[in-house]
């Protein structure tokens, strides 16, 4: 995928257990019991990547660092 092709994607918070998106972290979180919170990159209503940000009851990775991973595995 190019840098052109990730000019209309939506990033967002996936819960796992609910297997729903959500516009912040806080709100993921709230979602379920024990969440399992992606960052995700989502394009014409299509997960494209998602990297794990809160587990285990507390945070795993910064969203930065997520958005990061996920975008040099786009490019590639």
């Amino acid at each position: 995928m190019s840098e052109k092709d990730l000019t209309d994607i939506i990033k967002c918070f996936y819960n796992e257990k609910t297997d729903g998106t959500y516009k912040t972290l806080l709100s993921a979180k709230k979602s379920s019991k024990f969440p399992y919170v992606y960052r995700a990159w989502k394009k014409d209503g299509k997960i494209l990547d998602k990297e794990l940000v809160y587990g285990y009851g507390e945070i795993v990775s910064t969203i930065k660092r997520a958005d990061e991973k996920i975008y040099k595995r786009l490019i590639k």
